[in-house]
């Protein structure tokens, strides 16, 4: 893992509204799943990103109507 990175994280999932807020804004890094809640790819409740999506996963974790969604870059709080 690289410091480029950014980790992800949807916590506690159980608690996603299924307005999809961070899907719209996001959809590189959030997604719909089958269970009516948003995740994020390639895991459900966390995954790794390049730093470059930074600023789309921020946006989607100050507009989420739960507060649920954190942003960390690698090496710093993640």
């Amino acid at each position: 893992m690289t410091k480029d990175m950014i980790k992800v994280v949807i916590e506690p999932r159980e608690s996603c509204m299924p307005d999809f807020v961070c899907v719209a804004v996001c959809p590189e890094v959030f997604e719909k799943h089958g269970d009516g809640r948003a995740r994020v790819r390639g895991g459900l409740g966390e995954g790794f990103f390049d730093r470059s999506l930074e600023a789309c996963a921020s946006e989607a974790a100050r507009l989420c109507p739960r507060g649920i969604i954190r942003v960390y870059r690698v090496g710093d709080d993640g």
